[in-house]
């Protein structure tokens, strides 16, 4: 079972482990990563406004509750989640169940200090370990934070671009852009 702690650069420690409906009802945890990630919406597809929480919360539990489909991995500190990671299953498809897609955020305050890196290994290694072989994820264009971490750093491939894909807060359109990961050597020879 997932639960290690996790130095980050600054000098603080957080907690890293899996994440249940529970961990998010536990102090208030869901309306706290709910006003966290109003705070980084930026570049997330989802809206985390003030006005959307009961329906978030339903939406969300139901996905969570689904513990063979969807996993979270989360980053705690002071009892506190301030950084997840997705990973959704696509175990009911035949055609698709070697493919995992997942997401990251962090609270601003943990941004830029080794968190999403790690996350996304774990994300990588627990994907490995359910049999997957390749993940996919998607980012904004502008996001340079993003394609830095993905694609420079942790090696994804841009795999295409969904032109107008999103709308940005000052209600311009941009680009959304597919990236993926080879993540089971049988694959490699069917890289392109």
């Amino acid at each position: 079972m997932l639960n290690k702690k996790f130095r980050l650069k600054d000098g603080r420690t957080v907690h890293i482990r899996r994440l249940y409906v529970e961990d998010y009802k536990h102090d208030n945890n869901y309306e706290f990563v709910h006003s966290w990630l109003n705070q980084v919406n930026k570049y997330l597809a989802l809206e985390f406004e003030k006005e959307d929480l009961e329906s978030n919360i339903a939406i969300f539990e139901t996905l969570i509750s689904n513990k063979e489909e969807y996993i979270i991995i989360g980053a705690i500190f002071n009892e506190k989640i301030i950084g997840q990671a997705s990973l959704q299953l696509n175990s009911k498809s035949k055609k698709l169940a070697h493919i995992g897609t997942w997401g990251i955020a962090l609270h601003p305050d943990f941004q830029n200090q080794g968190l999403g890196t790690r996350l996304l290994q774990i994300v990588e290694r627990e994907a490995k370990e359910k049999g997957l072989k390749k993940l996919e994820a998607e980012f904004f264009k502008e996001n340079s934070i993003a394609r830095n971490l993905y694609i420079e750093k942790m090696n994804y491939e841009i795999e295409g671009t969904r032109k107008c894909g999103g709308l940005l807060n000052n209600g311009s359109y941009t680009d959304r852009i597919l990236i993926a990961k080879i993540i089971d050597n049988s694959l490699e020879a069917l890289k392109y």
